[in-house]
């Protein structure tokens, strides 16, 4: 049978417990303590901790998250001119925030039921989550069907018909997805599946990290969300393309094939040549009174040194000449000087 410890062999112990181990001896007079900085400095060198979260590593780089955001902020802009033109009502669309964490804490932040959608990259290997809040989905499809484009008082789950008719909007939504990546990769967006429940479209696993850029959309008095959930491992083969500058507008093109490039695209823009003979002043009575067989005096001969203009602009000078065809040409006899 164990043996029970009285109060006094109780208290006994705990004093023993707490004297704890005998103070080390004091140090000898003969060492010299360290400069007042030198001992600051190795106190905020021991103050140095970084929070590291192990099931949630930052797999993008501050420059990719800023790629990232610029990127999204201009969509964000063009998407609003592009929905408020295609409603006839005035919308705003706001980039929130661009921030890392898992599918699984996505998926837990958005509603149920919901608009949610897969969305295809090709010719990457993957797919985007695409969530858009069901207060601002109600209120779109009635604008769209003429309605005044009030919020619903309570969610529901969204119909195949009224799934078919918001179609639309993801589909401009894609569009200006595109252009806005277009300088990074040019992929094809497209819908590869929808459902009303986020549970149920599964893009990565769980605890893989993506990247989740919230919007906001204002029309009139409707607020809603629009959420696009891009997974990490698919921007890994381009991470090279993520270029801060190409974003700036700072980025000069310098090199020999894109100037030649640039020289040939201008080469095929359209310019209206005129050489015109210019005639004397008239006032409005003498024009509505002009009639067939009245002759206007020139400032100059038929066969004086004429302008030949480019759009408006005097570029050249030559005479107006006939060709083998007995048809009117302009023979140009040297550049014009600018003055």
């Amino acid at each position: 049978m164990a043996k029970i410890l009285s109060q006094e062999e109780v208290d006994a112990l705990l004093k023993s417990h707490t004297k704890g181990p005998k103070a080390a001896p004091a140090a000898p007079a003969h060492v010299e303590k360290p400069a007042p900085g030198v001992k600051a400095k190795k106190a905020q060198q021991q103050k140095k901790v970084s929070l590291y979260n192990f099931r949630r590593p930052d797999r993008v780089s501050r420059e990719q998250m800023r790629t990232l955001h610029f990127m999204h902020d201009r969509f964000a802009r063009n998407f609003s001119s592009s929905l408020s033109a295609y409603l006839r009502t005035i919308t705003e669309v706001n980039l929130v925030s661009v921030e890392q964490l898992s599918y699984q804490e996505f998926l837990l932040s958005v509603p149920d039921p919901t608009c949610f959608n897969a969305i295809s990259i090709r010719p990457l290997e993957g797919a985007f989550a695409l969530e858009v809040n069901p207060q601002l989905v109600f209120p779109i499809i009635d604008k769209m069907l003429g309605g005044p484009g009030d919020a619903l008082k309570q969610i529901r789950t969204m119909t195949d018909i009224e799934q078919s008719i918001f179609e639309g909007v993801l589909k401009l939504l894609l569009d200006d997805l595109r252009e806005a990546w277009r300088g990074i990769i040019d992929l094809d967006f497209k819908i590869q599946a929808r459902e009303t429940s986020p549970q149920l479209i599964q893009i990565v696993a769980p605890n893989e990290v993506v990247l989740l850029v919230v919007f906001e959309v204002k029309m009139g008095i409707v607020v809603g969300m629009v959420n696009l959930a891009i997974p990490s491992i698919i921007l890994e083969p381009v991470a090279n393309k993520f270029d801060q500058e190409m974003y700036t507008g700072y980025k000069k093109s310098n090199t020999f094939e894109e100037a030649k490039l640039l020289i040939e695209s201008i080469k095929r823009c359209n310019m209206t040549v005129c050489a015109e003979i210019r005639g004397t002043s008239l006032r409005l009575r003498d024009v509505l009174a002009l009639q067939g067989g009245d002759i206007i005096p020139l400032t100059k001969r038929f066969d004086a040194v004429l302008d030949l203009t480019v759009d408006g602009i005097p570029r050249y000078q030559g005479y107006v000449a006939l060709n083998a065809n007995q048809k009117r040409v302009f023979q140009v006899t040297s550049t014009k000087q600018e003055g």
